[in-house]
């Protein structure tokens, strides 16, 4: 009888595996299918008009992914940026399903918009959105991005984790890891790295700044200015 009843068990946990993997299966599109669709994976090209923050829709591309539209006409005109200010507030947002997920190119004719990951490259002329990029961020007039790993360049750049390199006129990084390239200013609440521009200012800094005026937690001097030790706090 007991014996009965474990393989009774066993079965209803396989039976019941079984149907959440069908459940929870993926579609796969080969070589081009549109990324509106929810929950799929395609392997090639995935088009569409747009992408924005709304309901995700657990979407994957392996090639690339082409935007014809995009959403990035309106960045500039959004009344603050975007970027969480707090440890607590990027936790809350990690912890968010991602919308979509790109592996390789992701092109959008003015920019893109949406709580999603791209490995590789994502491009749009005037600005763009994204929760990670792992690799370039590149736009016109401006790029913000929760995490970045890599290359982010655009006239203003803001993101709250960054490691690697920003490029443009102001620069902005809450938790720099690399180096800032600004024409006019670059400002990191928390970097490890090089600031380079007029102005650079970080409230807490380790590393170089070279400009006009450079600022950190301990000190302020024109030219270069620097920070080698590791705060207490």
């Amino acid at each position: 009888m007991r014996h009965t009843k474990t393989i009774t068990t066993i079965l209803f946990l396989l039976l019941t595996i079984s149907s959440y993997g069908q459940i929870g299966k993926k579609k796969n599109y080969f070589p081009i299918w549109t990324f509106h669709q929810d929950s799929i994976n395609i392997h090639g090209l995935s088009i569409g008009l747009w992408s924005f923050n709304s309901e995700p829709r657990h979407t994957n591309t392996n090639g690339i992914k082409l935007e014809l539209i995009g959403i990035g006409i309106g960045i500039p005109l959004i009344p603050r940026s975007p970027i969480v200010e707090t440890d607590s507030a990027f936790i809350k947002l990690e912890k968010e399903p991602l919308s979509e997920r790109i592996n390789g190119l992701n092109l959008s004719a003015s920019g893109s918009a949406c709580h999603c990951l791209t490995n590789g490259l994502t491009a749009g002329f005037i600005g763009q959105i994204h929760f990670q990029v792992n690799g370039i961020s590149t736009s016109l007039f401006m790029n913000f991005t929760q995490r970045h790993n890599g290359l982010m360049t655009a006239l203003f750049n803001d993101a709250y984790y960054m490691n690697g390199l920003q490029v443009g006129l102001g620069n902005n990084g809450f938790k720099t890891k690399g180096v800032q390239i600004g024409g006019i200013g670059n400002y990191a609440r928390e970097m490890k790295g090089v600031q380079i521009g007029l102005y650079n200012k970080s409230e807490k800094f380790k590393g170089i700044q070279i400009g006009l005026w450079n600022v950190n937690q301990k000190r302020k001097l024109p030219l270069i200015n620097w920070n080698f030790k590791q705060d207490n706090e």
